[in-house]
């Protein structure tokens, strides 16, 4: 079992505001918990590929609701307001920049925090962006002789699974409490524009379930799954 008390520094690089919550809210909660400190880096914005639906005035007026939303959220799962990074790559088109760019933002963020342990998406994750924060992400922490950063990779309920057939395996289960899933529920429904009612994979019933279920797959009674991309010994 992974002790999460031996990380005093963490980085969640997760590509759009809530990301972080739905795959790892309450991870979050337990290591801010610990004493961890928990950085939160957003390179994407989440809300600009709605173009097809809102005018760029309710674009913009909405992303400045969401990232209020986002620091309103991080404050319940316990992370600092300083230890937010919003990047500006645009929603659902990350892969309109290279990939070298994505990489070198990354860098600049993990140079910054010196973090011990990263969580980042998968690598077979639906969504474009997830992709390319998982591949930059994965390049940005690769180790060295001065570098050994954990890296898990998690699912983003939504999303994560729903590539056929499905290349999800979690093969590492962070046992979390009942507060803590009560928590990362809280943090989601502070995203007042991406919460959902049941039976959707974002609303609180299916987020409780799925940490049932998780956490009986790891023979725990809450978890959070992820896919262990690299652990140090």
């Amino acid at each position: 079992m992974l002790d999460l008390g031996k990380y005093s520094r963490v980085l969640t690089l997760f590509a759009h505001p809530d990301d972080e919550t739905l795959a790892a809210g309450a991870t979050i909660a337990k290591l801010c918990r610990l004493g961890a400190a928990v950085h939160v880096a957003i390179p994407a914005t989440g809300i600009h590929s709605r173009r097809n639906m809102l005018d760029k005035d309710l674009r913009d007026e909405d992303l400045e609701n969401l990232r209020a939303d986002c620091r309103k959220a991080l404050g319940i799962l316990g992370v600092s307001p300083e230890h937010l990074v919003l990047g500006s790559f645009p929603d659902n088109e990350m892969d309109k920049h290279s990939l070298l760019e994505t990489i070198h933002w990354v860098e600049e963020v993990i140079a910054r925090v010196s973090p011990q342990l990263i969580l980042t998406h998968h690598r077979f994750c639906t969504n474009i962006d997830h992709r390319c924060c998982h591949e930059a992400t994965v390049v940005a922490a690769r180790p060295s002789i001065d570098c050994h950063i954990d890296l898990l990779c998690g699912e983003v309920p939504s999303s994560t699974g729903y590539l056929r057939p499905a290349q999800w395996e979690p093969n590492l289960y962070v046992e979390v409490s009942a507060q803590d899933v009560e928590t990362k529920i809280a943090a989601m429904q502070a995203y007042r524009g991406e919460a959902r009612p049941d039976p959707h994979p974002r609303s609180a019933e299916v987020l409780r379930a799925l940490a049932k279920v998780r956490g009986s797959e790891g023979g725990l009674l809450f978890a959070e799954a992820f896919v262990v991309q690299r652990l140090s010994a």
